[in-house]
């Protein structure tokens, strides 16, 4: 209520009033405050954050490299009425600017090369919806912002919204899935049989009971209230709500089209489908059907959204032992795409916990490639969706990173949280749409090249795909691809680059002036590869707008006799959110430190700790060790599109690094590389298969640079994805202190979190972010796919079982793999 309050003041009080104000509740502040040091100048006090040490200050262990005590960190507040209730008022410079920005999520040139345009830069001004009176849309009146907003909503078009209830119970596909369903519990007894006709009529009723969860309910009235109440709270939470307004042209011709329209955002916060349907709400666009989880499906909650387009789904369903239900729900979803409806999903499930982007699950999306395929719809538009936030409304998710269970959603909980949100501030929210493409040209391409991984399948004598296996990685590969490229073209925020440099360059601290010419840097960086920034102006400005939404939880900020200081909280819980923000930039980076980390392995400690001072690797064991983490990590990101080639990314990446000077480029490395190049030119098919070109293989070897710079951003690189390793690392070593070979999966998962927190304690962990419960399961899964684990699941309850060697009982394959994940995770002096 505090930011209400503001508001409603600022709009009767006057300067002076507001300089009293101010001096008042300073005042009263320092009256009631008390500090450790006592008064501080002017009669003000110093607040103190002091981090939390588990061990006692007797102790005089001294780990290289691991900070264990800091001394308190001092940030003064200062109570500024005036500000507070200027703030509003305050506008965007970026508003004002039109300048060349990278045309957002082209799209991939190889599979979709009809709507690619390569590096587009195109002349854009960005919009701020909140700002309802700049955007064309009403002009001001007499009665004030309240009656013109009202005026607004009022005025938009209505949608047309049919109700399909009926068409689903008599699709010929959900009546053939209640007949199977009935025959399977009749034990495949006769249709005339009663005990048949009985179960028929259990299922017809149960496919309503599904039917009814499942149906949107949406109208057109609803969508207009609760999109002028949506927009009045935004306004409260907010600075500016972003948006292209070329991007909006493209989806207004897209939507005009006729065919249905999929809409697939990243998922990072329940605020993702409310402002994506308040935004196309307030272009005049027919919102999206969307696809919600039954956690939803709380009092009062669950009714409204209905009315919103939201149709409820369950988050696992097995399509043979729930074959009614996913029958129920596919037919729904391609019913409603034929009717005029547009539908939208999120292809990672669930929330993002790491703020990174997910790997995609494929099974909705099948849904709508069964309708192509099926010829329920001519085509349909992909128009993937990214949501980005300087901060986000949920606060956190630090206590499912650390293994407590997450919080139940009911419907106190929701006021609660609508409650502590509105008493905040979000700074700046963004909405960016990539340029659509067909259905039909993604679906065509990618399986193409199925079919081609299929035939050299075949030519090396292995066994070929199934029909359902094909279609299958198909749909796969079309998720990842879509996933990748919004997640590639996601604009920055300035929380995400503070963050991302406090992590990864300047963990015990930098100076104000330092950290902006950081800033700087970084943006020349992210504009040369193409990545559109969602902040503008001077470095300092953006540094202090990003530490003001943080807060002194996360970041401390003091004046000291040098100048400003800034310096992360180096707690854990600190650190997990800090990362959070953070990830947002892996995904422009994590090519560059995967090669880094190899890099790093191949050289050996000596040359890092400059022993020796000349060194060379060689590219077929740096592709070996780049392959190795791409499928320890496949769990965790979606690395390659399935386009491209590990060749092509490691090529491009050791330019990168020669530009850079962490590589030497010399003419010996330049005939090598044109012999490797050759090599591969003679290694193609044969025309004529009597005579096959022979098989040339050529190592080139690349010279590391032992320059102090060099080594400085090869650390830098490394650094970041550091900490998916370190977690990776603990988690294959806990295996080899198992007693037994088998164990409960909650029960090993609780070991690790114990043993990584004492290792933090001690030094042996680098990086207190690496605690991630989300990194620890899915190393289960790469330790599966490597064949050192078992996973099996019985109750709902799943066991971990250690593979070893028939020889003897040592687990050789976990003991490989473990130590070979040290070999990258070795911390530098």
């Amino acid at each position: 209520m505090a930011v209400v309050f503001t508001w409603f003041i600022s709009l009767f009080i006057s300067d002076e009033m507001v300089e009293t104000l101010s001096t008042g509740f300073q005042n009263l502040y320092n009256k009631y405050t008390r500090s450790e040091n006592g008064p501080q100048d002017n009669g003000r006090c110093s607040i103190y954050i002091v981090p939390v040490n588990k061990k006692s200050s007797n102790t005089t262990d001294d780990t290289q490299g691991f900070q264990r005590y800091r001394p308190k960190a001092r940030k003064s507040f200062v109570f500024n009425v005036k500000q507070l209730c200027q703030s509003k008022h305050w506008k965007w410079e970026i508003m004002r600017q039109s300048r060349l920005r990278p045309s957002t999520g082209q799209g991939c040139p190889i599979c979709i090369p009809n709507t690619s345009r390569g590096n587009e830069r195109v002349v854009s001004n960005l919009k701020n919806l909140l700002d309802i009176y700049n955007i064309g849309a009403v002009k001001k009146s007499m009665f004030g912002s309240f009656v013109d907003d009202l005026k607004f909503f009022y005025q938009l078009k209505s949608q047309e919204y049919k109700y399909i209830y009926d068409e689903v119970l008599e699709d010929e596909v959900v009546v053939k899935a209640i007949s199977t369903v009935a025959r399977n519990v009749c034990d495949d007894s006769a249709d005339g049989d009663s005990r048949f006709d009985e179960e028929t009529r259990t299922q017809q009723a149960n496919t309503r009971r599904i039917l009814t969860v499942i149906s949107a309910n949406a109208k057109n009235w609803v969508y207009k209230v609760i999109g002028w109440f949506t927009y009045r709270v935004i306004s409260l939470l907010a600075t500016s709500l972003v948006v292209q307004p070329s991007q909006i042209d493209r989806v207004r011709e897209v939507e005009q089209s006729g065919l249905p329209v999929i809409y697939l955002p990243l998922h990072k916060s329940h605020m993702d489908y409310i402002l994506l349907g308040l935004v196309l709400t307030m272009n005049n666009i027919k919102p999206p059907l969307v696809a919600a989880g039954e956690n939803l499906r709380v009092f009062f909650i669950s009714k409204l959204l209905s009315f919103l387009g939201a149709f409820y789904i369950k988050r696992h369903v097995d399509t043979k032992k729930d074959q009614l239900y996913w029958s129920v729900l596919s037919s729904y979803i391609k019913n409603s795409m034929k009717n005029g409806h547009h539908i939208e999903f999120f292809l990672e499930g669930a929330r993002t916990r790491s703020g990174k982007c997910g790997v995609p699950k494929a099974g909705l999306l099948s849904i709508i490639v069964d309708a192509y395929r099926e010829k329920v719809i001519e085509d349909a538009w992909i128009i993937p969706v990214s949501m980005n936030y300087d901060r986000i409304l949920e606060g956190n998710f630090v206590r499912e990173q650390l293994g407590q269970p997450k919080k139940k959603e009911t419907f106190f909980v929701a006021i609660s949280t609508f409650i502590k949100a509105i008493c905040s501030h979000y700074g700046i929210m963004r909405v960016d749409f990539n340029k659509p493409y067909r259905l039909r040209d993604l679906y065509e391409s990618i399986d193409k090249l199925t079919q081609l991984e299929n035939e050299s399948l075949n030519k090396n004598g292995m066994e070929v795909m199934s029909a359902t296996i094909s279609y299958k990685n198909t749909v796969d590969k079309m998720a990842k691809h879509i996933v990748y490229d919004c997640w590639k073209s996601t604009p920055i925020m300035s929380t995400h680059a503070v963050c991302f440099l406090l992590l990864n360059k300047y963990r015990n601290g930098t100076t104000l002036e330092q950290l902006a010419k950081d800033i700087l840097n970084l943006r020349s960086k992210l504009t040369q590869g193409d990545r559109d920034i969602g902040f503008s102006g001077r470095s300092i400005e953006v540094i202090k707008h990003a530490i003001n939404l943080l807060g002194p939880k996360l970041v401390v900020y003091e004046n000291t006799d040098e100048g400003y200081f800034i310096k992360p909280i180096l707690d854990v819980s600190a650190l997990i959110e800090l990362s959070y923000y953070a990830n947002n930039l892996i995904s422009h980076f994590m090519h560059q430190s995967i090669v880094a980390l190899s890099i790093c392995k191949l050289v050996g400690m000596d040359f890092l700790n400059k022993t020796i001072t000349e060194t060379k690797i060689s590219r077929n064991e740096l592709v070996e060790d780049v392959l190795f983490l791409i499928n320890l990590l496949q769990f965790d990101f979606v690395f390659i599109k399935p386009c491209d080639s590990l060749d092509d990314i490691v090529e491009t990446v050791i330019r990168n690094f020669e530009e850079e000077e962490i590589i030497l480029i010399d003419m010996m490395l330049e005939e090598e590389r044109h012999g490797h190049n050759l090599a591969k030119l003679l290694n193609c098919d044969s025309d004529d298969d009597d005579y096959p070109q022979p098989h040339v293989e050529i190592d080139v070897k690349y010279r590391v640079n032992i320059n102090e710079d060099s080594l400085n951003r090869l650390h830098f690189y490394r650094s970041v994805m550091m900490p998916y390793l370190e977690c990776m690392a603990e988690s294959a070593g806990s295996f080899l202190a198992l007693s037994e070979n088998s164990v409960t999966e909650r029960e090993h998962i609780q070991t690790i979190l114990n043993q990584m927190h004492e290792n933090l304690e001690e030094g042996i962990l680098s990086c207190g972010e690496s605690i991630s419960v989300d990194t620890i399961k899915h190393s289960f899964l790469a330790f599966e796919r490597f064949n050192c684990l078992q996973i099996t699941t019985k109750d709902n309850i799943k066991t971990l079982h250690v593979v070893n060697d028939q020889s003897s009982e040592v687990n050789t394959g976990m003991q490989n793999m473990s130590e070979y994940i040290e070999e990258f995770v070795k911390q530098i002096i």
